[in-house]
């Protein structure tokens, strides 16, 4: 029904250069509103979207990304000349709350990696937490992208831009008994190729059921929250977190700026103590 124009539009969307996972993503969420709908892309109204949009039990964050998509699909059928009107254009902002970290403690870490999962799944998730690695970057770390002269990982960010980052010397230490070139965790199809950021959120999310760590908020994606909180727990500079992690903007690195409740108790604590009188 929409295979079509959705064609058109990935041949749009790369002659802008986007990244593949971009194309792909917007891909998804279009189809999944027109499914909803019940509609096909090109004969949906303002109010089909706004209605979609309005539906509940939906993270502020996620109706945000997928007005984005459609305002984009919108202009490029317009701009090439499948419809006259752009029904997204009358779209209001999506108000999202500010983000806030959620990461792992250490001690859930800990049970984590002690839980008797296999080594493997141990592997993904010290990458989560030493690199601050999302399960996109985990599941394709190869071999030949550790460095140990250097000290250096290479992984590709967001928009598929290829980067090196400081190799963490407990990540050095499993490299050592990890594939020496090829990939860390390759499809179990044969093929040569990883296996998808979904299995890795798969995995590590059966190693949090299985550690007994019920928060629904923890996810995989936290122990990347783990990594930029200590990192500023530990007063690094948040420049410098912002390199580490591979945030486009220092706006993303500023969730880890909040001050944590362990760091107002210590200054309570700095008070001199005074002794009431009897």
């Amino acid at each position: 029904m929409n295979d079509a124009i959705l064609d058109a539009f990935a041949i749009y969307q790369r002659s802008q250069r986007l990244a593949l996972t971009t194309i792909k993503n917007r891909r998804h969420l279009l189809d999944g509103f027109s499914r909803r709908a019940s509609l096909p892309l090109l004969q949906a109204t303002t109010q089909d979207l706004r209605a979609d949009l309005a539906r509940e039990g939906v993270e502020p964050g996620t109706i945000r990304t997928e007005r984005g998509a459609l305002q984009a699909f919108y202009r490029f059928a317009v701009e090439d000349g499948y419809l006259t009107v752009d029904p997204s254009a009358a779209l209001k902002p999506v108000r999202v709350p500010k983000n806030v970290a959620r990461p792992f403690s250490v001690a859930q870490i800990e049970a984590l990696l002690s839980s008797g999962v296999r080594r493997r799944t141990r592997a993904m998730i010290l990458l989560g937490y030493y690199q601050g690695f999302r399960v996109s970057q985990i599941a394709r770390v190869r071999g030949d992208d550790v460095d140990l002269l250097s000290g250096r990982l290479r992984t590709v960010a967001k928009g598929d831009k290829v980067r090196w980052v400081p190799l963490h010397p407990v990540i050095a230490e499993l490299a050592l008994d990890m594939p020496r070139v090829g990939w860390w965790f390759p499809a179990r199809d044969g093929s040569d190729t990883p296996i998808q950021g979904a299995s890795v959120t798969d995995i590590i999310s059966k190693a949090k059921r299985r550690a007994g760590i019920t928060d629904p908020k923890l996810t995989p994606h936290s122990l990347r929250h783990s990594c930029g909180t200590e990192l500023g727990e530990a007063g690094v500079d948040l420049r410098v977190i912002q390199e580490i992690l591979l945030h486009e903007t220092i706006q993303s690195t500023e969730i880890y700026t909040a001050v944590s409740e362990r760091r107002k108790r210590d200054g309570v604590e700095a008070l001199p103590t005074l002794r009431l009188a009897a």
